[in-house]
This record gives structure tokens, sequence and C-alpha cells, in this order.
């Protein structure tokens, strides 16, 4: 019996289940045609085909480390060029890692291991001029299923499991971490933002289900403060900022049956609020999504909830207006 309960609790943390065990009917929904003018286009496909991996932006390229079917590998997206590159390998197999790219260099935080599942709290940066590995200060604490966030001249962790529900700062000129103010409510699966010079925690997900709910810092005075909620309930989503707006899209919710994946995605307008944008042409969760030059991407993901199933599909959308 221990060892059955171990088994789903691992499960429902990492979001990854058997799919003998589950249905996962996709959720949909019709789109608000005066918020967006175009559709998802579906334009390259991963050289990995992964899940459940972050992505970061450095020098305009998109790199994703690690994840579900490619624990060590990282890759490089360049959307000029439509064209991937394979690099250095992580140091260790990981997935789940929190990622942020600062000043040239691709940031990875913490993740869980490859085999045991234990979160971990190592510090890789990765040079791309290099093409290779350091390893700085460890987190204070281990996280896993987390965000990473760059703003100003440091690197913030904001979420997650494995320790406390602290917001994390790395500052890489000295290499230290601090403990910052304490999220006010769990959310791991999360996505994050940083929108208006502020971080925006996004949804997620905690032992009462899968939130709507939207957590904001203020770096300047060290406090949070609740912001207006999503539309829909998302964990295991991704969100970015383009255009002056933030961007929430797929996820999946676990806390009710048949469990579901998202196709669905919502846009926040400070004006208006949120509302609805065109779905997704299948429904992803465990997925990377940024922004460059005014479109918005996916970057692989599972098309089933709670499942590895993995396209590796790389999806653009064109048409947030300004």
């Amino acid at each position: 019996m221990r060892k059955l309960i171990l088994f789903f609790f691992m499960l429902l943390l990492a979001g990854c289940e058997p799919r003998a065990l589950i249905q996962s009917p996709v959720t949909t929904r019709h789109e608000d045609s005066s918020t967006a003018a175009g559709q998802w286009e579906e334009i390259s496909r991963m050289p990995t085909a992964r899940s459940e991996m972050p992505v970061a932006v450095v020098d305009g390229k998109f790199y994703v480390p690690g994840g579900f079917l490619g624990l060590s590998t990282l890759e490089a997206y360049d959307p000029a060029t439509n064209v991937w590159e394979t690099l250095a390998s992580l140091p260790q197999g990981r997935h789940h890692t929190m990622a942020a790219g600062h000043n040239g260099k691709v940031y990875v935080f913490g993740g869980a291991q490859e085999t045991s599942w234990l979160p971990t709290n190592t510090t890789w940066i990765y040079d791309p001029i290099a093409d290779s590995w350091s390893e700085k200060t460890p987190m204070p604490e281990t996280r896993m299923s987390g965000a990473a966030l760059a703003l100003g001249d440091f690197l913030y962790v904001v979420g997650g499991v494995g320790g406390t529900d602290a917001l994390l700062r790395y500052d890489p000129s000295v290499d230290r971490w601090d403990a910052l103010a304490t999220l006010p409510q769990h959310r791991e699966h999360l996505a994050a933002v940083v929108f208006e010079n502020e971080l925006w925690a996004i949804g997620g997900r905690q032992s009462r289900g899968t939130l709507t709910s939207i957590d904001i810092y203020d770096p300047e005075i060290d406090a949070w403060r609740a912001g207006p909620p999503m539309l829909e309930a998302r964990s295991g989503h991704g969100a970015a900022v383009v255009n002056g707006k933030i961007i929430a899209i797929g996820g999946e919710v676990l806390d009710r049956q048949p469990w579901q994946v998202l196709a669905t995605a919502e846009i926040y307008d400070p004006v208006t609020g949120w509302t609805i944008l065109p779905d997704l042409p299948v429904g992803l969760h465990g997925l990377p999504v940024t922004a460059a030059n005014g479109n918005v991407y996916t970057l692989g993901g599972s098309d089933r909830a709670g499942a590895i199933e993995n396209q590796g599909r790389v999806l653009v959308f064109e048409g947030i207006r300004d």
C-alpha cells in the first residue's frame, strides 16, 4: 500500500500518468474575434520531442534544456531562420527545471533528478559562445516544477515543490542567493512572466486544485498582491508577454474527472482584462511558451493529460494586436 500511495503521489507531483489510468479529452472553446486577428500555425518540429521543460531566450534564440524524453538535451531554436541546433548536454539529466536568459547566458535551476524524482537545488549556467556549462552556488533549497525569471540585475525562482514558498533571488554578480517574500498561496506547475517591472505568478496547482488566481510581486517593496484571475484554471501551462499583453496557453486539469488537457488560450490587456484567444490546434501541457518580434511560440509539450506523449510541435501565433 505504501508503494502504491508513493506511486500516485509521484504521478500527481510530476504530471506524469500512464495512459491506461486516465482519459484526457481536449478542452476547447470559441474565441472572441475582437481580441486577435490570427490563428495558430505549426512551423517546425523539435529535433527531440519533449515536455516538462523550460525555455530561456538569449540574443533572440530559444534555448530548451532537459525535459521528459530528452533529459540531458539542450537544443536552441532561431525564430528568424526556423532552424534548430543541438548543443552541449546538461551536466545531468533533469526534468521540471526552471530556466531564464540573462546577460548572454542561460541559467538553469533545480528540477527533478532523472531516476529518483527528487527535487534538486543546482545552479547551472550555459555559455552559448563557449558551448559549455558551469556550476555556481546552489539554491538555498530544492525546487522543481516552478518558474524562473530575469528582472534587472537579478534572477528569480518562484513557486514549485521541494522547499518553501519563498521567492528566491539570485545575484549573478556575486553568486549569491536570498530568500524574499513568501507566495500568498502555494503554486506548482505554474507559469510566470515579467510584466510592467513586476513578477506575475500565474495559475498552477496545489492540494486544493487547479488555480485561476494570480499573485504579483513588487520588487521595490518585497511584497505580493493579488492579480486579476484568469478565465480558466490552468496548470502545466505556458505564458508570455507580447505587445504589452500577457498570453496564457494550454495546460492540464487533474483535480476533476476525466482529466483534461487544454487547447484554450487567453490574453490579458491592462485595459480590458482577460479575453479569449483562438484555440491551439491540439491540447498541450508541460510546454514552454515565449515570444519574439510580436509573435507567440509554443515549443513541444505533451498532448495527453498527465501523460508523456510528445510530438515536438512548434506553434506560432502572429495575430496579437497592439
